[in-house]
């Protein structure tokens, strides 16, 4: 998305570690949590003059304040997409735009619908591979993309970035 705007992108993992998803706290809370430390992270080690970072979550369809992170293995994405299989939950995400000591951050939600999936649509969903790394186990993008769909909110916040990076950046353009 952003390089489709003409932006080259580099990606450079941040060295800090983050900072772990609790229950009991609303998750636009621990997305906004978690980005603060990216920023901090970020400002100490990127010299870049323009820097993003992002964090997003899924939030559980049966508690509020349970985040889904990323699964730490198949197991954990099975769990997550069973979860999730049938059900509408929200996707919480957080952008910064780093531009020197000017910082501007966006907390933003997305309610997502998911079909219910049955035994062959999850063994091809974990075969792809589009669970690793992806806040509650799937990649809206990839495989994912064929059983879900958006039912309010923008597209941007599913697949890890607010809408109003995007506005900033188009005003920004060189």
């Amino acid at each position: 998305m952003l390089e489709a705007l003409g932006f080259e992108v580099i990606q450079v993992p941040l060295r800090a570690r983050e900072r772990p998803h609790r229950h009991g706290i609303p998750i636009g809370e621990q997305v906004k949590y978690t980005l603060l430390g990216k920023i901090e992270s970020a400002q100490r080690e990127c010299s870049a003059p323009r820097v993003i970072v992002a964090d997003t979550l899924v939030e559980d369809p049966d508690d509020s304040l349970q985040p889904l992170g990323q699964p730490a293995n198949r197991r954990d994405a099975i769990n997550m997409l069973l979860r999730l299989s049938g059900r509408n939950h929200r996707v919480w995400t957080g952008t910064a735009l780093i531009q020197g000591d000017n910082v501007e951050y966006w907390v933003e939600s997305a309610t997502v619908s998911i079909d219910s999936l049955d035994d062959d649509m999850v063994e091809a969903l974990l075969i792809s591979d589009s669970w690793r790394g992806k806040a509650g186990g799937y990649d809206y993008a990839g495989a994912m993309g064929n059983f879900a769909k958006i039912i309010d909110g923008a597209e941007e916040t599913v697949l890890g970035f607010t809408p109003q990076l995007f506005t900033k950046l188009e005003q920004i353009m060189p």
